[in-house]
């Protein structure tokens, strides 16, 4: 057994499982989150996708050993933000959905990619000298993002099994939502 101290969906969780219990167990156990929408009986479908410290994991497959001080987010707290908006009016304005099997974890996958693309600016918040007594830099996510890499996209929408969209689809949603988010200034 192992004690842990993790937030999920934003929220400060202290529990004691075992070392090998899934994630996936533990959210549907312990909390009554059943994410498994796909029966996958082994086959890693990805129906139990979620982010752990913003990467998308499958939660069969993740270990309760793994989650010390890790920050979980499962589909429907994701679901409760601006950020799932976005993505949904992306969906929306290109008439391209994915299927109900799928629908959550690349949604998840997506708002992943956003967000590990984001650009980090410093921002001085008091002074510009960094000699000054009250001179703090604080790190910001901006409305700006690095090269989205296709090679990254394309592996991580493998941990979702199902092929109702085809990988440029996926790609041309991912720049799109990005876009969008610029437009918006979603953070």
């Amino acid at each position: 057994m192992i004690k842990l101290a993790m937030t999920l969906n934003k929220t400060p969780i202290d529990l004691v499982v075992a070392e090998t219990k899934p994630l996936s167990e533990i959210l549907y156990e312990d909390f009554g989150i059943n994410l498994s929408r796909v029966n996958c009986n082994g086959r890693c479908c990805g129906g139990c996708l979620v982010l752990v410290e913003s990467i998308p994991v499958l939660g069969c497959m993740y270990p309760a050993f793994k989650l010390q001080g890790k920050t979980i987010t499962t589909f429907d707290a994701f679901m409760l933000t601006s950020h799932y908006r976005n993505i949904k009016r992306t969906y929306d304005s290109l008439g391209l959905t994915p299927c109900p099997d799928c629908y959550e974890p690349k949604t998840l996958i997506i708002e992943s990619i956003l967000l590990r693309n984001q650009i980090k600016r410093g921002n001085n918040i008091d002074s510009l000298d960094p000699n000054s007594r009250n001179f703090m830099e604080k790190k910001v996510l901006t409305n700006q993002f690095d090269d989205i890499d296709e090679q990254t996209i394309a592996d991580e929408f493998s941990l979702s099994a199902c092929k109702c969209m085809d990988p440029s689809d996926l790609l041309l949603i991912v720049k799109k939502a990005r876009e969008d988010r610029i437009k918006r200034h979603v953070r």
